[in-house]
């Protein structure tokens, strides 16, 4: 086979669709060529020798702007004046805007330069379909591409609910939920895209190289819905570089960000827009873990910003960092979840937390990815078990007016790491679990109803509802004052069952129950003591006929789980 510098796929995407392992491929047709035949199609595509600008516009991507009449778009392109034009005439769009541009420079070996371009479609008429193209003065244009412009408040009334696309952890290779995504995208079902850290796996990777190709195969998505966006621990390579310039286009309410590396930036590691009836809020959960003073200032800026939500206005308050809070899948669900749930150790107090920052000002949904798998969770209030972390939290096992925030991870839309396992059992918050691909699908109907669904895209071919949840809130306020608070009060946990029992029946059952190796922090059955529902409404079957009986005295598990863990007492 032809090998091929992988610089002709930054160049020729249309010619070079796809470049493995080296090797090039024409459409469906592998290259294969004697020497002098190589020379001669080498010669042809001479660009890539060298690694010339972008001679078209490619990579476009939209994101909701600072208001309802407002859209931007960014893309890569040739250098020089540029511009967008659009209307709602798709034979001609009527209006134009010209462009900014900047130059980003990849640090690394090769040392390659983009011209970057974002231009601003404003005075857009609320909830009305749209189509523009991009493009320079030097002639080079896009195709042409269609959205719908946001709603205003009068407008929302005669809209549809608003569908939201949600999900971390998206890939270039094995991005299973792609495909999906896009026929969502094609039927119009979509009306934003949040995609919560971890792109491409990686940006950075071959000089650039993979995440322009990840960057372009999502463009007919990115392109036509409003794709919004948070970092991971994925991007953290030459300082969050490829993450930060490649969506300057988010809607920076938060000023902005100075580096030595890339000068100073838009801040679009921390912000928050509305959209329909939900305020939205993106989180960096990576400067806990590497800068003190942004930790800081994030922390500042979010006490600001979630207490000057209008309720009334948006009253759905939905935050989103790539790192969850809670979770029951592995190592991540102990340290890194404590320290963004808890806060950094400064003085031997906690300091900056999340979990009573949203508890405080009523946050209705946290939802985070990182861990490779589906995990929805109920309420949890805030309470700390400091000898057993993952045990950390209080729940009502509610959906219809949660007491407290719910969680979420949805973190399966498929890359080169696969799924990752649940080596802990599930714990009486976690709803449901899933270790399939998918993304998340949630439809807001109104101020008080909304619908969760998870999306698995590896039934087969087929897309499955593999979770479905209504999430039901009728006092969007701070949780300290929410009517349902003494459920939580009285004994923490869901129909006053006393866990501590389960724990006491347990002891002395090392067959079934074993410490695990992540110090101890979690209990685990075994195959001999797993237990499932006979059918709905009725008492769980185990194999261990006496631990059925102490569950069936104890209360019933829920249906959606295989086996559960015993919980501390938290009282």
């Amino acid at each position: 086979a032809l090998s091929c510098p992988s610089t002709c796929r930054a160049h020729f995407p249309h010619a070079f669709p796809r470049i493995q392992a080296g090797y090039m491929t024409l459409g469906m047709v592998a290259c294969t060529a004697t020497p002098a035949f190589a020379f001669l199609l080498a010669s042809f595509f001479q660009g890539c020798a060298s690694d010339n600008p972008f001679l078209e516009p490619e990579q476009i991507h939209i994101g909701l702007g600072l208001g309802p009449s407002e859209m931007t778009v960014q893309w890569v392109g040739p250098p020089g004046s540029v511009y967008v034009e659009y209307g709602t005439d798709p034979s001609g769009p009527s209006q134009h805007q010209q462009g900014d541009s900047f130059t980003f420079s990849d640090t690394q070996q090769e040392r390659r330069n983009y011209t970057m371009h974002i231009a601003t479609m404003m005075g857009l008429v609320p909830n009305t379909d749209y189509h523009y193209v991009v493009g320079a003065e030097s002639g080079a244009r896009s195709r042409q591409y269609r959205f719908k412009s946001a709603s205003d408040t009068e407008s929302l009334k005669s809209r549809p609910p608003l569908t939201y696309a949600i999900y971390g952890d998206l890939g270039d290779y094995n991005g299973h939920a792609l495909p999906s995504l896009k026929k969502a995208t094609l039927a119009g079902e979509l009306d934003m895209v949040l995609h919560i850290g971890d792109f491409a796996y990686d940006m950075h990777s071959d000089n650039g190289r993979n995440g322009d190709a990840f960057m372009r195969d999502i463009e007919p998505v990115a392109a036509t819905v409003p794709y919004m966006v948070a970092h991971g621990n994925h991007e953290a390579a030459f300082n969050f570089n490829h993450y930060t310039q490649r969506f300057r286009n988010m809607p920076s309410n938060s000023g902005s960000l100075a580096f030595a590396e890339f000068g100073t930036v838009p801040n679009n590691w921390w912000y928050s827009w509305d959209s329909g009836l939900v305020h939205f809020v993106t989180l960096s959960t990576e400067v806990y873990f590497s800068d003190p003073d942004l930790t800081a200032k994030q922390y500042a800026w979010l006490v600001q910003d979630l207490g000057s939500v209008n309720r009334t206005r948006t009253p759905w308050v939905i935050v989103n960092g790539h790192r969850p809070l809670y979770c029951s899948c592995d190592s991540d669900c102990l340290g890194a979840a404590t320290t963004n749930r808890m806060g950094n150790m400064i003085n031997g107090t906690f300091k900056y937390g999340l979990e009573q920052l949203f508890f405080s000002h009523g946050v209705d949904l946290y939802i985070a990815g990182h861990e490779h798998d589906y995990e929805r969770m109920y309420d949890v209030s805030p309470h700390y078990n400091s000898s057993f972390p993952l045990f950390s939290g209080r729940t009502t096992e509610s959906t219809v007016d949660p007491p407290a925030t719910t969680y979420i991870v949805t973190g399966s839309a498929g890359s080169v790491e696969g799924h990752e396992p649940f080596t802990f059992p599930a714990l009486r918050r976690s709803a449901k679990r899933l270790n399939t691909f998918g993304w998340s699908k949630m439809t807001v109907h109104n101020a008080t109803h909304l619908l969760w669904q998870q999306v698995q895209t590896d039934s087969g071919g087929r897309d499955e509802i593999a979770d479905e949840a209504w999430i039901v809130q009728h006092h969007h306020a701070p949780f300290p004052d929410h009517p349902r608070r003494h459920v939580v009060s009285r004994a923490g946990l869901a129909e006053h069952i006393d866990s501590s029992a389960i724990v006491r029946a347990l002891v002395g059952r090392p067959a079934r129950v074993a410490a695990t190796a992540a110090a101890g922090a979690a209990a685990e059955y075994s195959r001999s003591g797993q237990c499932k529902r006979r059918g709905h409404g009725e008492h769980c079957e185990c194999t261990d006929k006496e631990l059925e009986m102490e569950l069936a005295r104890l209360g019933h598990w829920q249906a959606s789980k295989l086996k559960r863990e015993p919980e501390v007492n938290f009282v």
